[in-house]
């Protein structure tokens, strides 16, 4: 069975790692939704990634990447928190916000759904990222398995307690840097 990789918020971060999922899974399984269509119009001319609208991606992606800004997090996920209720299949929420908990990110989504949190880096964009990441207890050992070899493309991964990860987040982003140099 496919799996459908969904990726809302194509800048920098949600456009880097949707590149390394396309490498990895094949673009026709990657949907991706942007507020600016041509960064996700340049995801499917480069990667074969599906523009869609954000209702559709929340209710066809197995996996769904939330790739805004912490601010606008609650919006967004008001705009597809319907559609999530009225799924009877399995999906698993994948925060990139910094300073939003798995916790919070469930609430706003008004669902107890699945949810895995990751703090990429830059470095990601040439496959040499360090991606921390963490679990909450609701994401199984597959969904954890899904997520790792969908973004293998993108370099390192570590997990670490939630409570450190956006601390530990400056220090690999920092460690990278010294390495690098």
């Amino acid at each position: 069975m496919e799996r459908t990789y969904g990726f809302i918020g194509c800048g920098n971060m949600g456009g880097t790692l949707a590149a390394c999922a396309a490498k990895a899974a094949g673009g026709s399984s990657i949907l991706v939704n942007d507020r600016d269509t041509d960064k996700a119009l340049a995801l499917q001319k480069e990667w074969g990634a599906r523009p869609v609208e954000i209702t559709e991606l929340a209710e066809r992606s197995d996996m769904i990447f939330l790739g805004v800004k912490p601010q606008m997090m609650e919006d967004m996920l008001g705009e597809i928190r319907d559609v999530l209720a009225g799924r009877g299949d399995r999906f698993v929420l994948v925060s990139m916000a910094a300073g939003l908990s798995m916790a919070q990110i469930r609430a706003m989504a008004g669902g107890d759904y699945p949810v895995l949190r990751i703090m990429p880096n830059t470095p990601a964009a040439i496959g040499a990222g360090m991606i921390l990441y963490a679990r909450d207890d609701r994401a199984t050992d597959a969904d954890l398995e899904r997520l790792l070899s969908g973004l293998a493309e993108a370099g390192h991964f570590d997990a670490l307690p939630e409570h450190l990860i956006d601390a530990g987040s400056a220090v690999s982003a920092a460690a990278r840097r010294i390495c690098i140099c």
